[in-house]
């Protein structure tokens, strides 16, 4: 069943926070070349008033049964592949630019591997260090408009520019945060802002935001990062010096976030074993519309339950103890979602499929329509987020022998104005 809540606000909220990344803007003529930002912060929020409309459906897609879009693989990078014997460690980020070059930030090597559509190597940028251009930590690679390659290592705060050619520009402090966030959640959003991971304190409390820049680091605004409104589950165990561990409690539930088409933030929660919802916001925290989907349940199985004591066996070897009746007898429904160029959004699915037979979607387009499902041919993975340039999406999956590659495949899209009328797009 698919419910579609679009709201009417009748007083619109503002939504107000006010950083250190306002003294910047003010001084920003005569500043020096770091881009300091503090990370104190007060923030107010109104009241928000409003009324929604709900919408009931039957949960029809879109998309007839012999339609809809389909995947097709072209093309795989890294693991020796596409004539060239470049193997990745660990794939930390990766971006697209205009002439379809991909670039892969690798957390082993701490380098970015540039290369060609076809897979050639163009070359290496980076390496491990700490002098110009090199990288301790490095989080993420993003291409700006105009070609030039940011690289960020979040737990420094500090953004690192280089030129199309891979030629060390300059590097800027934004703010630390004192740890790593993978994958790196901030980077160019859809409608060419950089968002930046920072911290803001109010006193004892502190609140994560990005700090969002314009193409060429001028500071523009802070903003909110949405929030699961379900506090998380865990197992905890105190250590006899004195500290303490802890491990997510397994399949307790699923929230995630991105940026919309427009710079607005998408949200994924599931809402119960068999509902999921996706919820759209304005920046400032003003709803503008939620579309629910109800899917059948997926138990978890005693070969789950095994595979967790196996995976937590790090919390376990260190005197933690596992309460597996805190297990859900369900897991939720979806895992985790993208949007690609258009604003259309992926739901992954979580099924019986096995990994390796391929990935199933539920595909939304940008105004929450659900448009239908959409199984891809190999098991894609989310982290790092899927990218979509026209009809070419490229995304991290593991090979046959467990190494991580990039594989890029092609959308073939059926563009459907009403049930009774398809038309097919070309490329």
């Amino acid at each position: 069943m698919i419910t579609i809540h679009s709201s009417i606000v009748r007083n619109r909220s503002r939504f107000t926070v006010l950083a250190a990344v306002i003294t910047a803007l003010l001084a920003f003529g005569c500043r020096s070349p770091e881009l300091e930002i503090t990370g104190t912060c007060i923030g107010a929020v109104d009241t928000l008033i409003s009324e929604e409309i709900v919408n009931h459906s039957a949960g029809d897609p879109l998309w007839r049964s012999e339609d809809g879009w389909q995947i097709i693989e072209e093309i795989r990078y890294g693991g020796g592949t596409a004539g060239n014997s470049i193997f990745f460690g660990s794939i930390r980020s990766f971006d697209i630019d205009h002439h379809g070059n991909l670039f892969v930030l690798d957390g082993q090597t701490q380098e970015t591997y540039i290369l060609d559509p076809d897979g050639m190597l163009i070359r290496t940028i980076g390496a491990r260090g700490t002098g110009p251009g090199e990288f301790e930590e490095a989080s993420a690679v993003d291409v700006s408009e105009n070609g030039e390659i940011w690289i960020m290592e979040m737990r420094k705060g500090q953004l690192t520019v280089m030129d199309a050619e891979g030629n060390y520009q300059k590097m800027e402090r934004i703010n630390s945060v004192g740890y790593t966030q993978i994958p790196y959640r901030g980077g160019f959003d859809k409608v060419g802002r950089y968002n930046a991971f920072i911290h803001c304190y109010n006193g004892a409390e502190s609140q994560s935001m990005f700090a969002r820049f314009d193409q060429s680091l001028t500071p523009v605004d802070t903003i909110a990062i949405p929030k699961n409104p379900v506090e998380s589950d865990f197992f905890m165990h105190h250590l006899p010096n004195g500290g303490s561990i802890s491990a997510s409690v397994p399949y307790q539930g699923a929230f995630g976030w991105l940026f919309s088409v427009d710079g607005n933030f998408w949200t994924l929660r599931t809402t119960s074993t068999e509902t999921y919802e996706l919820a759209e916001f304005t920046a400032g925290g003003t709803p503008l519309r939620r579309v629910s989907r109800e899917l059948e349940p997926v138990q978890v199985t005693s070969a789950d339950r095994t595979r967790i004591q196996e995976d937590l066996f790090w919390f376990t070897d260190q005197g933690g103890t596992i309460d597996m009746n805190r297990i859900p007898p369900n897991k939720p429904v979806v895992r985790q979602f993208f949007s690609d160029d258009q604003g259309n959004l992926w739901v992954m699915r979580t099924t019986t499929i096995p990994e390796q037979q391929g990935t199933l979607f539920d595909v939304f387009d940008a105004e929450g329509v659900f448009l239908g499902e959409v199984l891809f041919p190999f098991p894609l993975r989310i982290n790092p987020g899927p990218i979509v340039k026209g009809n070419l999406l490229y995304g991290m999956m593991q090979s046959e022998d467990g190494g991580e590659i990039i594989v890029r495949a092609q959308i073939q899209k059926i563009k459907k104005s009403f049930p009774e009328q398809t038309e097919y797009e070309s490329f």
